[in-house]
């Protein structure tokens, strides 16, 4: 006996999970994950995290372990120095780094924006989870942005806003230095902002838009600006690992009424519920 061939699926924009029916963007609140391999990011972000906060404080022969000091030309990497006519080993810098983001993507897929890119790592390791211990679970979160204002719901957005801030702020100064050394952003915190208004100024807009874009824009740097996610989907083949959706498997959805011969994809959401950037993988690898 022949088996029925099951019908292919077709997906249609008004399937995209993170646009709403007029067009305009859907705020993604994704559910929490558990298993093994978030066990493996829950231990990887902790140490990228102490390495970005801690690295500016490492000293190497009384020598900051990594500074690149504008003012004075000169740069500090793990015991080496170099000099602005060292400038030109950056090239070399740079492709190594692209190269080897090509090569992990061409064979693991998107694995570092899954685990090691910072963008992840201070959304999903910092902000997301301050969010989820001030207003609760994806349900709740999602909850409480259709409720009316309360003293309740201003107190939580209150709460929120002012660590969003703090971590910021701290981001920012922490940033700032690696390019002038944490004795001299130490000196301009404690001094009048007229006294280092390029500091001041770099602090205000960087915490501003770091702010902004974790508490605000957030999977929308990935989706629409980030060039090296749009690159992967160039570097895939056929043995790159990816988490894909076999459309002859799973459809028809047999949560799809009068769906004749079903396939095992039960339309529960759950695939979608989970990704951080709302992408439905029913509808294909996507950029």
């Amino acid at each position: 006996m022949t088996p029925k061939k099951r019908a292919r699926y077709t997906p249609n924009l008004d399937e995209l999970s993170w646009i709403k029916e007029d067009g305009s963007r859907k705020k993604i609140h994704p559910q929490e994950v558990k298993g093994r391999w978030q066990r493996v990011k829950n231990m990887l972000w902790p140490f990228f995290m102490i390495a970005f906060f801690g690295l500016p404080w490492l000293e190497i022969d009384g020598r900051p372990a990594l500074l690149v000091h504008l003012a004075d030309r000169r740069a500090y990497l793990f015991g080496a120095t170099f000099n602005a006519e060292d400038f030109w080993l950056v090239f070399f810098l740079l492709t190594g780094l692209g190269f080897f983001l090509f090569v992990i993507s061409s064979i693991w897929g998107r694995v570092w924006c899954g685990y090691a890119c910072p963008h992840t790592v201070l959304l999903e390791g910092v902000f997301r989870r301050i969010e989820r211990l001030v207003e609760g679970t994806a349900v709740q979160r999602r909850r409480l942005e259709d409720a009316p204002w309360t003293g309740g719901k201003i107190a939580k957005k209150a709460i929120k806003f002012v660590l969003f801030a703090t971590f910021s702020l701290a981001i920012s100064h922490t940033i700032l230095s690696y390019f002038m050394g944490t004795e001299e952003v130490l000196a301009a915190i404690t001094r009048p902002p007229a006294e280092h208004w390029g500091a001041f100024l770099f602090v205000v807009a960087f915490s501003l838009i770091i702010y902004g874009n974790f508490a605000w824009f957030r999977e929308q740097l990935c989706i629409a600006i980030c060039p090296y996610g749009r690159l992967q989907g160039a570097l895939y083949d056929r043995d790159t690992i990816n988490v894909t959706y076999d459309p002859t498997r799973g459809e028809p959805r047999r949560g799809t009424e009068g769906a004749d011969a079903a396939g095992d994809c039960i339309d529960c959401y759950l695939c979608v519920a989970v990704c951080p950037t709302g992408i439905d993988i029913r509808n294909g690898t996507q950029l």
